[in-house]
């Protein structure tokens, strides 16, 4: 008996009750109700529209701009993080936690309100202003264990003991050692610690562009992705993967986040993979890497290409455009290499009749994409990046008006600003915490140093060069959120690349996909941690497939070092431009297969060794 039009209906994917019934991911904060969650909600308000008038209105000097900013921050950690992951996020926050947010406040708006004060007497520091200083840069650390974990705090202490410490260095590393007043004062009282570009970008960049994605959000342009990939590719071999690899490159353009990017989509696409045949380990991989390559694709790309720009000296448009094609790459070798898998297993996609309409679903929530392209209509006509993420919240509201199912009431604008003020903690944090080592490399002057060993053991080779780059990247970026991983391995590694003849921009990509890498990178890869917590699978055995998935992470950041077009396109021909982008479209290719080690059929060793031979 056949199905008629209502049955037919029913038989649709249904998104929202897909995540309803997926176990979600592990949550670090804790489940408060009763006058905590009115607390929270009270503060994360007053803390997104406060971020979001200074951003699009009265932007404040900047000593009152990012104290302010840490002031919320660490107000909200201490509330809403608990001591340590075991304690039962059922429980209220102790009256420790309270003193300590009311305390962490304190000592950051102290800064912001005496500032006029400190700069009429030439910044000299007093003795309370040590004490309130020295206590702000504790809990600072205290904040970014509870939200990010040790390593980041371990990382920030063999900076600091270098400052205290120096004088035991060895060779042209050693210095004399600096006293305990001059740190406090270098990372409190200046704008080359905590307070620097870090949690400078965090103020302004990275909070309206995470507020501007908790907006689309609540306005449905998740599911809209998540639909439009359904339609496009859910019917094709494999369907699903294909589904997470283009949903998760629309939705990661603008938030960013490896991790917050698989805990939004990996809700219905990994479900969806196992359900056609897809393994565990295999769904929560490829939903980890197509989340990775948010980081790398315009326009946001985590609200890196923003810092980036201003690293650089360069335009936005001028990285935002030179990110372009190596991401291309990047996502065509995910994308091909699930095909080849959906057909050395057989899997089918989906049926058509269980999937949307195209029609139907550029009908029912296409207006939602109208303010992303807002976005990057302002953004090419040089507005900036903070007026354009103002202007691009407020098409959210008006845009998604424009239909009753996607209307946002009063309460969906609420929850939108508190969502931004809580999913903005963990970078935020992480920026602050970066201070510390770009502080102590400025103070202690051992960036030229760091570039110059980087240099040498490269022995002027930029090959080798490269790889030691490559390594140290991925390394100092295990468990950082994107901005903290760009702008330590700006500071760290990418002048070194640059003094062989490495063009800038070239140069600080490389890093930066190298760092960025790491969220899928063993032992802390926290995209493939949280696809594992929604697929229940081995946590080792998801992060070794998504490194063979995600090969084109390591191999193209070479790739565009050797072949500069791919990237600057300055005074390139269209026919070195095309000549290049080919032979990426060939090395991805080549990856593909043999990540798979199958085209029709499985390959002998002598065509792999080909293929690689063809990669180089």
């Amino acid at each position: 008996m056949g199905n008629s039009t209502d049955e037919i209906k029913q038989d649709i994917i249904d998104l929202k009750k897909l995540s309803a019934q997926t176990s979600r991911p592990s949550e670090k904060m804790r489940y408060l109700k009763g006058p905590w969650a009115m607390l929270v909600t009270v503060v994360g308000i007053i803390s997104s529209l406060f971020h979001f008038y200074t951003g699009g209105f009265k932007p404040l000097t900047t000593m009152q701009q990012r104290p302010i900013h840490l002031a919320f921050v660490l107000f909200l950690i201490f509330i809403v993080f608990p001591s340590s992951e075991k304690q039962d996020k059922n429980k209220n926050p102790s009256l420790l936690d309270l003193f300590l947010s009311i305390v962490g406040a304190g000592s950051s708006l102290y800064l912001a309100y005496h500032y006029v004060t400190i700069v009429r007497r030439g910044g000299y520091m007093l003795t309370f202003d040590m004490i309130v200083g020295l206590i702000f840069l504790i809990l600072i650390l205290e904040a970014a264990r509870r939200v990010i974990g040790k390593f980041i705090v371990i990382m920030a202490g063999v900076f600091i003991a270098y400052l205290f410490f120096g004088q035991y260095a060895p060779g042209m590393f050693n210095h004399s050692g600096y006293s305990l007043s001059r740190v406090v004062h270098h990372m409190y009282m200046t704008t080359e610690g905590i307070f620097g570009i870090a949690t400078g970008v965090s103020a302004t960049y990275v909070y309206l562009f995470v507020l501007f994605g908790a907006f689309l959000n609540k306005s449905g342009l998740t599911e809209l992705f998540a639909n439009f990939a359904l339609a496009l590719a859910g019917h094709s071999s494999g369907g699903p993967a294909k589904v997470a690899v283009i949903a998760s490159g629309f939705m990661g353009t603008i938030q960013g986040s490896s991790a917050a990017n698989v805990a939004a989509t990996g809700m219905f696409t990994i479900p969806l993979m196992k359900s056609i045949g897809y393994q565990g380990y295999f769904a929560a991989a490829v939903e980890a890497v197509a989340s990775c390559g948010g980081q790398f694709l315009p326009p946001v790309m985590g609200a890196s290409a923003f810092i980036m720009a201003e690293y650089l000296g360069m335009p936005y448009v001028y990285v935002a455009a030179g990110a372009v094609l190596p991401a291309i790459l990047y996502y065509s070798a995910v994308y091909f290499q699930v095909h080849l898998r959906a057909k050395k297993k057989g899997l089918e996609g989906v049926s058509r009749d269980r999937l949307p309409p195209l029609i139907a679903v550029v009908k029912l929530q296409g207006h939602l994409i109208i303010p992303v392209i807002v976005l990057v209509v302002m953004l090419m006509n040089q507005y900036t990046a903070l007026f354009s993420a103002f202007c691009s919240i407020l098409a959210v509201i008006v845009v998604s008006s424009f239909r009753k199912n996607t209307r946002m009431s009063i309460n969906d604008i609420k929850e939108a600003l508190v969502l931004g003020a809580k999913n903005v903690l963990s970078t935020a944090i992480a920026c602050a915490v970066v201070g510390y080592v770009v502080g102590a490399v400025n103070l202690a002057g051992v960036g030229l140093l760091i570039t110059h060993s980087i240099v040498r053991l490269g022995e002027g080779s930029l090959l080798l060069t490269l790889v030691l780059a490559a390594g140290a990247s991925v390394i100092m970026s295990q468990g950082l959120p994107t901005t903290s991983v760009y702008i330590i391995n700006a500071t760290l590694i990418a002048p070194g690349l640059i003094r062989l003849g490495v063009a800038p921009l070239v140069a600080h990509l490389f890093t930066y996909y190298w760092g960025g890498i790491s969220a899928i990178t063993p032992p802390v890869a926290l995209a493939v941690y949280v696809g594992s917590g929604i697929a229940g699978s081995d946590i080792m055995k998801t992060g070794y497939t998504a490194m063979r998935l995600g090969m084109a992470g390591y191999l193209v950041p070479f790739y565009f070092v050797y072949w500069p077009v791919l990237v600057t396109r300055a005074g390139a021909s269209i026919t070195e431009i095309a000549l290049a982008l080919l032979g990426g479209a060939v090395a991805v290719f080549c990856m593909a297969v043999v990540g798979e080690n199958y085209y029709t059929r499985k390959l002998p060793l002598w065509k792999l060794g080909i293929l690689i031979i063809c990669i180089i």
